[in-house]
C-alpha cells in the first residue's frame, strides 16, 4: 500500500516535468534520424532578431517558417561536413569574428550595447559562438563544394562592366576594366554559387529522409 501511494507521488511529481519538457523542447521535424527541436527553432529566430535589431514581436508567420527550413538546410549541411574530410572553425577564429561583431555591433544597433542586446533577447555569447562557427563551416563547405566547378570568362566580367558597374557610377569616378575585374569575378562567382547552392539543397532534401512533425509554428516568447 505505501509503495502505491510512492508511485503515485511519483507521477505526481514528474508529469508536470515532463509536460513543460515537451512544451519546452518538443520535436519539430527530424532529418535523417536527427531531431530538430522547438528549443533549437527559438534559439534560431532569436540569434537572427539579435544580428537585424528586429523585436521577436515583429516576426510573421512566413519570417518563421523560413527559419524553419534553413533549420532543416543546415542539418542537410552537417551531415556533408560530418561525412568530408572537412576541419571545422577553430575557437580562435571564432573569437576574432565576434570580437568584430561586438565592435560594429552598437554602430549598426543605434548605440546599443552588445551585453544588453544579448540581455533583451535572451541568448549568450556561448549561443553566439555556436551559429558563428556553424556559419562559417557552411561556407567554407559550400566554397570547397561549389567554387571549382564555376567558370567565369573574360567576356562576362566585362559584360558585367559595361552593363552593371559602369552605369551605377559617377563620370570620372568609373574604374578601368582591369581594375574592376577580380572585384566583378567575385561577385558573379558568388552569385552563381547562390544559384548552385538552392540546387545542391534541393537535392539533398530529395535524397534525405526529412519528417516534419510540427507543421504549426507557433509563436516566439520574448522580451523583444
Amino acid at each position: 500500500m505505501h509503495m502505491r501511494y510512492l508511485i503515485v507521488g511519483w507521477i505526481m511529481v514528474i508529469a508536470p516535468l515532463l509536460r513543460a519538457g515537451e512544451v519546452l523542447d518538443r520535436m519539430m521535424a527530424t532529418v535523417n534520424g536527427q531531431a530538430i527541436l522547438q528549443s533549437d527553432w527559438e534559439d534560431e529566430l532569436r540569434y537572427e532578431c539579435f544580428m537585424s535589431g528586429r523585436p521577436l514581436s515583429d516576426l510573421t508567420r512566413e519570417d518563421r517558417r523560413t527559419v524553419f527550413e534553413r533549420l532543416i538546410d543546415q542539418e542537410l549541411l552537417r551531415g556533408q561536413i560530418s561525412e568530408s574530410d572537412f576541419k571545422p572553425a577553430d575557437d580562435a577564429e571564432i573569437a576574432r569574428k565576434i570580437d568584430d561583431l561586438k565592435q560594429r555591433y552598437p554602430q549598426q544597433h543605434s548605440g546599443e550595447s552588445w551585453s544588453a542586446a544579448l540581455s533583451s533577447y535572451g541568448i549568450t555569447e556561448a549561443d553566439v559562438a555556436a551559429h558563428v562557427a556553424m556559419e562559417v563551416d557552411s561556407l567554407r563547405l559550400v566554397d570547397a563544394r561549389l567554387r571549382p566547378s564555376i567558370q567565369i570568362d573574360a567576356a562576362m566580367i566585362e559584360d558585367y562592366y559595361k552593363k552593371e558597374l559602369l552605369p551605377e557610377m559617377p563620370k570620372g569616378q568609373q574604374p578601368s576594366l582591369a581594375e574592376a575585374s577580380p572585384k566583378i569575378r567575385e561577385l558573379l562567382i558568388q552569385q552563381k554559387m547562390n544559384e548552385l547552392l538552392s540546387s545542391w539543397l534541393a537535392s539533398l532534401r530529395s535524397q534525405a529522409q526529412i519528417q516534419i512533425i510540427a507543421p504549426d509554428l507557433p509563436a516566439v516568447k520574448g522580451s523583444r
